[in-house]
């Protein structure tokens, strides 16, 4: 009898928990958003970005709200909220008037129009709900010719107030019948982006990358690159940069050898947020050998993505890259490529 007791007493105890476990969680949800309307949503801001708030509910899950809709914003939680001119603010979300929101710190409040507001994050989540990301895959075959590819893109990002960590991946894998050779590709780059200053970043990366059709085995390099973000709004980015590289260069059938060059990058990103969700992303990097006199590289992606379905995307990818002088003279200079794949955001 006194087991069934403990047992008993056991399970009570486990549906306390839980059940306060959800009262918690339903109170910490009392975060408001008024719509334009008048209409007020009770649940937790879960991020604004790119002209969407994430505001997370008990009844109705997960809603994105257009930001240009909101007449205002109130959080409890501490956040960290960004402008379009790069001024950034730490506190809470008081009450403001229409179409403005007033970020609450101990030491003052500051009152901010709502339309130079570009990002909305809480600060002190969980590591795993600080990521964002996206993965994409394609696949074609053609029966005439014998070649099958089989692409896959993948990008996640950890974001903390004024920096960021970046984490991208991209392999293109090529199989032919009749033996002929392969044409693989594959880049892995590992980035951290930190804001010093109100408009300026400063950005160091490692990058190692492989292309057999420019007779490349393996790129190890490293690097770092300062410049402005010059446009910052809840339609679009851009930023341009500059710095220094060093690599080494595995190519095929010849010595390896090690290089330093410049780098100078353009990065520009334009989005909407109406249903359906549509982004294009435009990357460029070029770089000069400052070690071999006259050699030039270019790397060059970019994306349009559609959203089909919740958090489901079909992509149309590009890349070209371009080496003036590949480690290999007998390899190509140029790879051009266009993918079609399916994805999924995060």
């Amino acid at each position: 009898m006194s087991g069934r007791v403990r047992r008993a007493g056991v399970v009570v105890a486990l549906v306390a928990a839980i059940s306060s476990r959800g009262t918690i969680q339903a109170q910490t949800r009392t975060d408001v958003a008024t719509l334009g309307n008048g209409d007020r949503i009770t649940g937790e801001v879960r991020r604004l970005e790119r002209g969407r708030l994430e505001f997370k509910t008990d009844d109705a899950g997960t809603l994105y709200l257009e930001w240009d809709k909101l007449a205002s914003v109130v959080a409890a939680r501490r956040v960290e909220v960004v402008t379009r001119d790069g001024r950034r603010f730490l506190g809470s979300l008081g009450p403001a008037t229409a179409r403005s929101i007033a970020v609450v710190s101990p030491q003052a409040s500051m009152a901010l129009p709502m339309s130079d507001v570009t990002l909305i994050r809480p600060i002190g989540r969980a590591f795993w709900s600080t990521l964002d990301g996206s993965i994409d895959a394609g696949f074609s075959y053609t029966r005439s010719s014998g070649v099958a590819q089989l692409n896959v893109n993948s990008d996640t990002i950890s974001r903390k107030p004024a920096s960021q960590s970046r984490l991208t991946a991209s392999l293109t894998q090529t199989e032919k019948n009749d033996g002929s050779g392969r044409d693989d590709r594959g880049s892995l780059e590992a980035s951290y982006l930190r804001y010093p200053w109100q408009r300026w970043f400063v950005s160091g990366a490692a990058r190692f990358e492989t292309n057999e059709s420019l007779g490349l085995r393996l790129r190890s390099q490293v690097g770092g690159v300062v410049g402005p973000r010059l446009v910052n709004s809840n339609r679009a980015q851009l930023a341009v940069g500059a710095g220094v590289v060093v690599n080494d260069e595995r190519g095929v059938d010849v010595a390896p050898t090690r290089n330093v060059e410049g780098i100078f990058i353009f990065r520009l990103s334009f989005y909407t947020y109406d249903r359906p969700k549509t982004n294009l992303d435009i990357s460029a990097q070029y770089y000069p050998s400052l070690s071999n006199a006259g050699r030039q590289r270019l790397q060059l992606d970019a994306a349009v993505k559609r959203e089909f379905w919740k958090d489901l995307f079909v992509s149309l990818n590009l890349y070209d890259t371009f080496d003036s002088r590949p480690p290999n003279a007998a390899a190509d200079r140029n790879d051009v490529g266009i993918v079609v794949s399916i994805g999924w955001t995060y």
